[in-house]
């Protein structure tokens, strides 16, 4: 019974994506406080390519052949290897990575909005009111 309740593919997704955004952050503060390491190369999260693919496969003839569901996606550190102008070999540029933060958050926030706004709507079923 509580699976049908908390199983469905928007809860399992926000989750899931809550995760990434939680990492995601964790990544960013990692990368600014290596700014000025030389060779460092910065980190990023992929996971919104993968969700989105889970995501379209439920809404076709082939969701019942596919095994994992949307909460078995889980979001994926990378290094980018891209060249840098710095002569330290560092590719980490300070002010994109503080954008990105901010995003990050942004994005945080209105993930734990949305999943609030769920308990808020069973807790109504719930009561009856």
């Amino acid at each position: 019974m509580l699976d049908m309740l908390f199983g469905g593919d928007a809860f399992q997704a926000a989750t899931a994506a809550l995760n990434a955004a939680a990492l995601r952050q964790q990544v960013i503060a990692n990368n600014l406080a290596n700014v000025n390491t030389p060779g460092y190369k910065r980190q990023a999260v992929s996971f919104e390519s993968a969700l989105q693919s889970a995501l379209e496969i439920r809404h076709t003839p082939f969701a019942a052949l596919d095994p994992h569901p949307i909460s078995s996606i889980q979001p994926t550190v990378y290094t980018v290897n891209t060249t840098t102008d710095r002569t330290d070999g560092n590719n980490v540029d300070p002010e994109s990575e503080s954008v990105a933060l901010a995003m990050n958050a942004i994005r945080y926030d209105a993930l734990v909005t949305t999943i609030s706004l769920q308990f808020t709507n069973l807790k109504t079923v719930i009561n009856g009111r």
